[in-house]
């Protein structure tokens, strides 16, 4: 959030500066041109910018006597540090002893002291005086974070030659010794000291470190890596080890050593080395494997877990009483989302008050990542839909209009003698047609914007409690409009899922008209003596009979034309079905010079054992006339002097029962019928 403010200030410093001297006072900059650079061209311009602004930033750090980190700035470039042999040189061969190793301090002692300033020589000799060894460390260690080294070094000169046998002041000596540029009398203090305890981490890591400061890169790997084995989150020994992986362009393992490092110790240096290399690392998943950090879940806390989303409807019954029965719920819930949401307008007020009042907190930067992690992570997965499951929904949506389309309710019948009992049978049965399309779409639906909600709310979670962790961090009030807003839209998620998503079908309106069962409905349907069926939609045709014509659809049927018509009557003692038929009959000439033909065209309909409608449709029969004898053929050949006079037979063709026919090729039936349009 101000993790740039000094770099920014200094840019903008240097930009007026160079607007001064190139433009006239009051000119714009060429926003124009800038404007029609290609991406190419701004990406160098950027970095020509940051350039300035880093070279600026250092000339005023070594003006104004204060130390910046340049790893930070935009300009830095890693570079491991060329192999110092000169200093290698005279590193000893054989680690010295107590006695050499302090003969030698006593003269570095003495040499450094020839140099410095008498007050500070003196500032020096109180502080010593006054102090027990392990207190010297202390003000050792605080000297040189004060920017002071040479008093630092003296202090811990002091304190390590005042109780030689201890091995922490050698090893703060050591590191102090690193820290100031003088990693060559570094290394045989670490020399001695690890012949006494070759395992200590913290030996192993100065040592380390001082090899690295002396370029000798092999070293320094091998006593980092010793130290890992000991120690490894050591946040030192990871540091220097994902640096000299990422100078050797070995990405992944530089990546598994500075995430070890993050997740001990969070430096602006390394999140903005990590940056500048584009090595990508999830700093909120590394900061939530830290035992060392309270993990609180807040949403638990302020008590938002209340707010759940309650069982969806499963039915249209349930979702016709189901805001009645929830509307104290929901009041709650658009409570709450207006409270959040006007805590965050109270907030930017005071935001505006403190914006440039204050200066960052210690830990803005690393919040900055952690919150821009974070973002990047859940902000893409917390809607409730994807657009997979979108294009689910709508075609669930679909299906369901077309199923309601698709199921028309019978036409009530207009029979004398019958009037409100009738309707309401009908719509009752209209009804049970509807409801069950109804119910099983509101279940489905709804069912599955459940298991939605349970899985994105556990991100919404997650997301919350990651926000208020890390905003403790830098708490600002522009911290402060971020969460507030954030948890006001957790409650409008919640609202738009049952507003928007979740689905209240009501029950078909001609459910309300009739309060019949079923059974009811049918009886009185059955009482009215109509003919209730359902037509098959492939039932749709003309047949031409030559002396008739028969017309049906799923809405009627008739006969047009014709004479000689034939009526008969057809019973089934097996099946106890009847058959009334009405149709033509005509005399044909059948085989040439041999007799003729008496065929039957009949259009039928057929009851069941119950006396209830059955089937309709169309019987053609032939009979062959050979001399003095009839001869039935139906489903049979005639034969002349073993010939094969023609094939014949007859044939159904019925509503319900579909076509049948005996006719296995070209005959008079055959020639007979004409179906105009096919099946």
């Amino acid at each position: 959030m101000k993790k740039y403010c000094f770099i920014l200030i200094v840019s903008m410093t240097a930009l007026a500066s160079a607007a001064q001297k190139r433009t006239p006072a009051g000119t714009m900059p060429d926003v124009n041109k800038l404007m029609n650079m290609s991406p190419s061209e701004l990406e160098a311009y950027k970095k020509q910018m940051l350039d300035q602004a880093s070279k600026k930033a250092k000339e005023l750090a070594a003006q104004n006597n204060f130390t910046i980190d340049e790893m930070v700035l935009p300009d830095f470039e890693l570079k491991l540090p060329v192999k110092d042999l000169k200093r290698l040189a005279l590193i000893p061969s054989q680690p010295p002893t107590l006695a050499q190793l302090t003969k030698a301090l006593l003269q570095s002692k003495q040499q450094l002291e020839s140099v410095t300033p008498k007050a500070m020589l003196d500032e020096v000799k109180v502080i010593t005086s006054s102090n027990t060894p392990a207190q010297e460390q202390s003000a050792a260690i605080a000297a040189f974070y004060s920017d002071n080294p040479v008093q630092a070094l003296l202090i811990s000169m002091h304190a390590a030659l005042r109780n030689p046998s201890q091995m922490t002041g050698w090893n703060n000596l050591a590191a102090l010794y690193n820290m100031s540029g003088l990693e060559h009398k570094a290394v045989p203090v670490l020399m001695n000291q690890l012949q006494l305890d070759p395992t200590n981490s913290m030996l192993l890591n100065n040592m380390g470190q001082a090899y690295l400061g002396l370029g000798d890169i092999a070293k320094a790997e091998n006593y980092l890596t010793q130290c890992l084995v000991q120690d490894p989150l050591n946040p030192e020994a990871n540091r220097s080890m994902g640096m000299i992986k990422t100078f050797q362009k070995q990405y992944d393992a530089a990546k598994k050593y500075f995430e070890k490092e993050l997740e001990v110790s969070h430096r602006r240096s390394t999140l903005a080395l990590l940056k500048r290399q584009g090595i990508k690392i999830n700093l909120y998943q590394i900061r939530l494997k830290r035992t060392g950090i309270p993990h609180h879940d807040f949403f638990e806390e302020i008590g938002f877990s209340k707010f759940k989303l309650p069982d969806l409807p499963k039915s249209s019954d349930e979702a016709e009483t189901w805001r009645d029965k929830h509307a104290a719920y929901l009041q709650s819930l658009l409570s709450e989302y207006m409270f959040w949401a006007a805590a965050g307008k109270e907030t930017e007020e005071e935001e505006r008050k403190q914006e440039g009042k204050r200066a960052p907190y210690l830990y803005a930067d690393i919040e900055d990542e952690l919150t821009s992690e974070l973002g990047e992570e859940f902000i893409p997965i917390l809607g409730l839909l994807t657009d997979q499951e979108s294009n689910e929904l709508k075609n669930m949506i679909t299906d369901f209009y077309t199923a309601l389309d698709a199921s028309k309710c019978p036409p009530v019948p207009n029979i004398p003698g019958h009037g409100a009992d009738l309707v309401a049978a009908y719509q009752k049965k209209c009804c049970d047609m509807h409801k069950p399309i109804v119910d099983a779409y509101v279940s489905k639906r709804n069912a599955f914007i459940q298991a939605r909600w349970n899985i994105v709310n556990v991100r919404w979670k997650n997301y919350i409690n990651g926000m208020i962790a890390n905003v403790q961090l830098n708490p600002t009030s522009g911290n402060k409009i971020m969460v507030y807003h954030t948890i006001a839209e957790y409650f409008n998620f919640i609202l738009n899922t049952i507003n928007i998503s979740a689905t209240f079908e009501p029950v078909p309106g001609e459910c309300h008209y009739t309060t019949m069962s079923s059974a009811q409905s049918d009886s009185i349907i059955a009482a009215s003596h109509t003919i209730d069926f359902t037509c098959p939609a492939w039932l749709n045709l003309q047949l031409n009979v030559q002396v008739a014509k028969i017309k049906a659809s799923c809405s009627s049927y008739a006969i047009e034309g014709g004479e000689f018509f034939r009526v008969g009557y057809e019973h089934s003692f097996k099946t106890g079905t009847s058959t009334i038929a009405a149709g033509v009959g005509v005399k044909a000439k059948f085989f040439k010079g041999v007799g003729g033909a008496d065929l039957e065209q009949m259009v039928y309909v057929s009851f069941d054992n119950n006396n209830e409608f059955s089937d309709f449709g169309l019987k053609g029969k032939a009979s062959v006339k050979i001399g003095d004898d009839p001869v039935d053929i139906a489903g049979g050949i005639a034969k002349v002097g073993g010939v094969v006079a023609g094939v014949e037979g007859g044939y159904t063709l019925g509503i319900n029962s579909g076509f049948h026919s005996s006719v296995k090729g070209k005959g008079i039936i055959a020639d007979f019928i004409k179906i105009d349009k096919p099946l």
